[in-house]
């Protein structure tokens, strides 16, 4: 197989990973798993058991670093080989990067202020107990849910027993950020996908332009990139619930010249 080709190969892999953890297979992603974490590392408990859900958004963090890792590495080698088409090809991932990458900068805030957390005010929520999904009987991903939510909805019994019914208290104003750096993340898979399907689409748009100009330089190995990436972006699209139209595929063979085997 051509270097070229393999590389393709496998950067189409790791992007279809990457399109995977960014919709929300992997729960760590999501805001309410984060909130979670800063309540626990204050001794606060979530449903009757207990969760660990700081445990969960690292190791959400570190799949997800995997899943980047996998695909700059191909990028770096596809660089090597053909410096110039290197430069174009990571151009057409740079939306979906930078928002794994959004979500890995969240991830390492939410980790360092559990940490600190657990230093200043490890026993502050000692007693409270949040629901798995909200106060209520039904359970899900919801605004209700959040446990910073949960928190307002039990203010009076909060402040009646010395409590300040916030996630973060107020004495510790440099840990604020992180709440907002939070509020960017999914609520839920459907804000996932949609976050997704925003970058799915810059991406198509770059490589739809792209492909007009893949017979001015580098034609050959250009258009075999565009299909590699266009064939990761069919086959995501393919899993979703709910189908979304990431790329015109007979527009974009017609644009590249090759056959259009559908």
């Amino acid at each position: 197989m051509d270097p070229v080709e393999e590389v393709l190969l496998d950067l189409a892999q790791a992007m279809l990973e990457v399109f995977g953890a960014s919709r929300g297979a992997l729960h760590g992603v999501f805001q309410g798993s984060h909130e979670a974490a800063l309540f626990e590392a204050q001794g606060g408990v979530i449903g009757p058991g207990g969760f660990n859900h700081l445990a969960s958004v690292q190791q959400t963090a570190q799949a997800l670093q995997t899943r980047v890792d996998l695909a700059n590495l191909a990028l770096n080698r596809l660089a090597g080989i053909d410096p110039a088409l290197g430069i174009r090809v990571r151009a057409l991932c740079d939306p979906v990067l930078r928002l794994a990458d959004q979500y890995l900068s969240v991830a390492r805030q939410t980790s360092d202020a559990a940490a600190t957390l657990r230093q200043v005010a490890p026993t502050r929520l000692q007693g409270v107990v949040a629901g798995q999904g909200g106060l209520g009987p039904e359970i899900g991903r919801t605004a209700q849910a959040l446990v910073s939510n949960q928190m307002t909805a039990m203010s009076a019994q909060l402040t009646a027993r010395g409590i300040e019914p916030k996630l973060i208290p107020s004495t510790q104003p440099a840990l604020q950020p992180v709440l907002t750096a939070i509020r960017q993340l999914p609520l839920d898979g459907r804000e996932a996908g949609a976050k997704l399907a925003g970058a799915l689409a810059a991406m198509r748009t770059l490589i739809s332009q792209t492909a007009v100009r893949a017979s001015v330089v580098g034609r050959a190995r250009l258009t075999a990139a565009l299909l590699g990436l266009e064939a990761a972006l069919v086959q995501f699209g393919a899993r979703l619930t709910t189908p979304i139209i990431l790329i015109n595929t007979s527009l974009l063979h017609q644009i590249m010249g090759v056959p259009d085997l559908a």
